[in-house]
């Protein structure tokens, strides 16, 4: 069942008031006092005058118009492997609470920001597909949000689904760490949209992603998607190194595929616990019982912390067995990692690249 987010007080920028998104959604949440701005500036100054600054950012939704930024590339630092991936910002920030969550450090506006202006934003996306038309294209609304978190408000899914069934060289990745999926039921994606879920061991779940649906939840979501036609993917990141963690992050493996048959999955990607340095206070603030701040962590190229490279390479070797014993043929890429380390886990005749242009090719069987 959809989970509604509700927030304390809507914000409409003057701008976006007359787009028919406004209407939609301030429909879906009527009797939620609403104020309209001519800029966010003195709003977002206020908020963060306040005790916690992005805690009060999720209870504000406030609705803008995007001004050409929404479709860019996913950045790749020098020295990573890039995953040739593009993301499409509909939403920025997230109604959920995961303590480890990047998002805290990296977007500057802590209000959680919809833009209505969705048409002119797929317009603008379907001449550039338009004039690329040899290239593939895998696009993600999750990167600056949870996909379908929004979703019962937003209506995006049933804007997108139609919009990419329409399109010959591009997939659309929703991933989310939310059940809310029935706007999907009645839409044909003609294999164009893909519904994925970040997952992690149970302990994980329970204490670090907060308002996020259960991993058992999150297993029945992807099978229900599935029997509606849709391909389904999971991404074990961040792997999160504690105690024992090897043993519960196989049994998680075995849990998604003991429920889930490998044929209907896209691919997998692994990635470790990583984030920019300022986001350590942020955590032990907003998060005092949480751990995860107390790790041992090495800057890396990018300038994030991370695990250090030896027990990164552990953590992937063992995921890496227990897919191939469960899933063999399903594709598996490393999100944010060097060469070595995918060389160091897959074998040294392993060459990235051709790994991430073979997802182009799964992406449109």
């Amino acid at each position: 069942m959809d989970r509604l987010y509700r927030p304390r007080k809507i914000y409409i920028e003057k701008a976006a008031r007359d787009f028919p998104d406004v209407r939609k959604i301030l429909l879906r949440l009527s009797g939620v006092p609403v104020e309209e701005v001519e800029n966010t500036r003195s709003l977002i100054e206020s908020l963060r005058q306040t005790n916690d600054p992005i805690g009060e950012g999720k209870r504000c939704l406030l609705l803008a118009r995007d001004r050409g930024r929404a479709f860019k590339p996913f950045p790749s630092p020098e020295g990573l492997v890039s995953c040739n991936f593009y993301s499409l910002h509909l939403v920025e920030g997230c109604d959920l609470e995961c303590s480890y969550c990047i998002l805290q450090a990296y977007l500057t506006n802590p209000l959680l920001t919809v833009y209505v202006n969705t048409e002119e934003i797929l317009e603008g996306l379907e001449v550039f597909l338009k004039e690329n038309p040899n290239q593939v294209f895998r696009i993600g609304t999750g990167q600056l949000a949870d996909s379908l978190s929004l979703d019962p408000l937003t209506g995006h899914s049933e804007i997108l689904v139609p919009f990419f069934s329409r399109q010959t060289n591009a997939l659309l990745e929703l991933k989310t760490k939310s059940v809310n999926i029935a706007r999907l039921e009645r839409l044909d994606s003609k294999g164009r949209t893909l519904v994925a879920w970040s997952m992690n061991t149970k302990r994980i779940q329970r204490e670090e992603e907060h308002k996020c649906a259960s991993i058992e939840e999150r297993i029945e979501a992807a099978k229900q998607c599935i029997r509606w036609g849709y391909r389904v993917a999971f991404h074990l990141d961040p792997l999160i190194d504690y105690e024992n963690c090897e043993e519960e992050y196989e049994a998680l493996v075995e849990e998604i595929f003991s429920e889930v048959s490998p044929e209907e999955v896209a691919w997998v990607s692994l990635g470790t616990l990583r984030f920019m340095p300022e986001l350590k206070s942020i955590m032990e603030n907003r998060f005092p019982k949480s751990l995860l701040p107390y790790g041992e962590w090495v800057r890396g190229v990018d300038g994030k912390m991370r695990y250090f490279k030896k027990r990164r390479i552990e953590l992937y070797q063992t995921l890496a067995r227990a897919l191939h014993r469960w899933a063999p043929a399903v594709p598996l890429y490393f999100c944010m990692e060097t060469e070595e380390v995918w060389q160091e886990v897959c074998g040294e005749n392993i060459i990235p690249d051709e790994t991430i242009r073979r997802l182009d090719t799964v992406a449109l069987i």
